[in-house]
């Protein structure tokens, strides 16, 4: 029987691993990527620091092939694992992002977990939406990155302006703007996105298509 991610992460996150995925995200992913479990998929996630997250994803997707893309060296944890690989490199560097997909893709599931800077994750979604199978998930982690600290490269505080007329101000900073921008292209009916759904400092776009 296949083990819950809570399970699987208290076995790979050591106790003093700051980078583990909060509980409410391993609820969310267990639902999500459910439908996924048993098949040959093929996963990127920008940003894994650690490793762990890649050996959290082999074990509860182990037909997946897993792709990881960081600043940093390769961490010795995944080093040699036969479906895992890594990628060095920005997450805004196109070059970088095509020559990934070029040669990992196309994604079943796209996971940025990298900067948690607006500007950044839109460069990353710019690029690899096409390489995103239909149907597939792209999920975006920590989006109030830019309201919740002071010292965030994109931060601004969440203020609440009054209503003006037919206007609704509303908070248009970091990656909450970004995704703002995503909400305006499903409300009209975009040709790529089917939905988007928000869950705490989460949200999961699929892609139009699949079955």
């Amino acid at each position: 029987m296949t083990q819950s991610l809570h399970e699987i992460a208290d076995r790979v996150y050591p106790d003093t691993q700051h980078t583990r995925k909060p509980s409410s995200y391993l609820d969310t992913y267990q639902s999500l990527l459910a439908p996924f479990q048993g098949r040959p998929i093929s996963l990127l996630e920008l940003g894994v620091h650690s490793g762990h997250s890649l050996l959290l994803w082999r074990e509860f997707l182990p037909e997946a092939r897993i792709t990881g893309l960081d600043l940093r060296d390769p961490p010795e944890n995944i080093t040699g694992l036969d479906n895992v690989s890594y990628i060095c490199g920005r997450q805004e560097d196109s070059a970088v992002l095509d020559a990934t997909s070029a040669e990992h893709g196309p994604f079943d599931l796209i996971v940025d977990d990298a900067s948690h800077v607006g500007r950044l994750t839109k460069a990353s979604y710019l690029r690899l939406i096409s390489h995103l199978k239909p149907g597939g998930l792209y999920i975006f982690e920590d989006i109030a990155a830019s309201t919740k600290l002071p010292d965030w490269p994109d931060f601004a505080p969440m203020t609440k302006a009054p209503d003006d007329g037919d206007r609704f101000p509303s908070y248009d900073t970091g990656m909450i703007g970004a995704l703002k921008q995503l909400v305006d292209q499903v409300a009209v009916g975009s040709n790529v996105i089917e939905s988007l759904v928000f869950f705490p400092s989460m949200a999961v776009l699929k892609k139009v298509g699949g079955t």
